[in-house]
């Protein structure tokens, strides 16, 4: 199914996203809950200092990777779909959004899928919960199944602190950035 070129794409309220998120850490809870223990589910690996800077550092190269890729066609027709979704967004909204992204987001795939199904099986959820109804729009979900594949390993090495962390910076910086160029 692909939207026609002259559908405009309009700006996504961040409370709508917020409400999403909500609803997915609610899932993930409930089922950590119902798994064991939310606790345990969302524990970290190693030292809570190694965990954030380890997730400090591969948001940064999965934030780099998409800059570097942003020269290509396909991600320059993503991030013109993207810029018109966060049009009008304050710094604040993208920093919530961000920031509860990453931390719903990982709670369900990394913390309560991951250990059931295993890295690439969650990383392909992952990917699945990206796919948009526009064929143009491709590498979206290609670039969450590499960046789910990256945020599992992640989480491996470093617990939920560190796949949080790290997802909370490509957001964070990919939202920043998108808003200023939806601006100009």
């Amino acid at each position: 199914m692909s939207t026609p070129e002259n559908t405009e794409i309009r700006a996504i309220p961040p409370t709508v996203l917020v409400h999403q998120e909500g609803v997915i850490a609610a899932i993930a809870l409930i089922g950590l809950a119902l798994q064991g223990g939310i606790s345990e589910g969302l524990a970290v690996e190693g030292g809570p200092l190694t965990a954030v800077s380890l997730g400090i550092v591969a948001g940064l190269v999965g934030f780099a990777v998409m800059w570097v890729l942003r020269v290509f066609r396909p991600m320059k027709e993503l991030e013109r779909w993207q810029q018109r979704m966060v049009a009008g967004w304050s710094a604040t909204d993208a920093v919530v959004i961000a920031l509860f992204s990453g931390l719903a987001e990982e709670a369900l795939i990394r913390a309560l899928l991951q250990p059931i199904v295993g890295l690439v099986p969650a990383a392909l959820i992952f990917a699945a919960l990206h796919i948009v109804p526009d064929r143009r729009l491709w590498l979206w979900p290609v670039l969450a199944l590499v960046l789910g594949l990256g945020l599992g390993w992640v989480f491996e090495l470093g617990g939920y602190p560190a796949a949080a962390t790290a997802h909370i910076a490509i957001n964070l910086l990919s939202l920043l950035r998108l808003r200023v160029a939806a601006a100009s």
